[in-house]
């Protein structure tokens, strides 16, 4: 037991922004935890090949690869705050970065580095946690970057099979979450239970930027 919590506490420091050797093995390894959710996510994201789609926290690239292979006359982008994470990426989608089809860089989800109106989609597993202490800027960062009629989705755990309380229960979106996605502007905000993974349950948030009118 002691030198199982030993070894979490060498990995623990290393999921938010995984960094060096330790740091890519941290990013293969919830390559594999999160494999579920991270199929999922992307399956409900109704990709479309000439889509421009943005990957929030990508860790070693396994969505952004699996973006790829549905953006074939497309482009994937994607921004990470671990420049060990980009690295690993990039070698995991290699054919598809050196082709430009996929555009991975360091930076931070609260001043995204790109114009307005940009993407189609944008998503992001597994991140909630790390900017959901001022989620005001992140949100109004992806409804900024997203073309009219664009759809936002992101992934967390929100509880543990058999715990009484979840961490983020629905009465949490219902008040916090969703007004919030509203008063940014976003339209048809909803949430989906996704699958149970190592006894962690998962939802989906879903918002879309409204498309402008036209002009009569």
């Amino acid at each position: 037991m002691q030198i199982t919590r030993a070894f979490e506490n060498v990995l623990d420091p290393h999921y938010g922004c995984p960094k060096g050797i330790i740091g890519r093995f941290v990013g293969e390894l919830m390559v594999r935890q999160h494999a579920r959710e991270t199929a999922w996510t992307v399956s409900l994201a109704d990709i479309q090949a000439a889509d421009r789609v943005l990957e929030i926290g990508f860790g070693a690239g396994k969505a952004i690869q699996l973006l790829a292979q549905k953006t074939t006359r497309g482009f994937v982008y994607g921004i990470d705050l671990s420049a060990t994470m980009v690295k690993r990426a990039r070698e995991r989608n290699a054919h598809a970065v050196r082709t430009g089809r996929v555009i991975l860089q360091q930076g931070e989800a609260t001043q995204l580095p790109f114009e307005e109106q940009y993407f189609d989609k944008v998503i992001s597993i597994h991140t909630f946690y790390l900017w959901s202490e001022d989620p005001h800027r992140v949100l109004t960062e992806m409804f900024r970057v997203l073309k009219p009629g664009g759809t936002l989705l992101f992934t967390f755990s929100h509880g543990k099979v058999g715990e009484e309380r979840d961490y983020y229960d629905q009465t949490f979106l219902e008040e916090q979450v969703f007004p919030l996605m509203k008063n940014i502007g976003f339209t048809a905000i909803s949430s989906l239970s996704g699958p149970t993974s190592r006894q962690f349950k998962h939802l989906t948030v879903f918002g879309t930027k409204q498309q402008e009118q036209a002009c009569t």
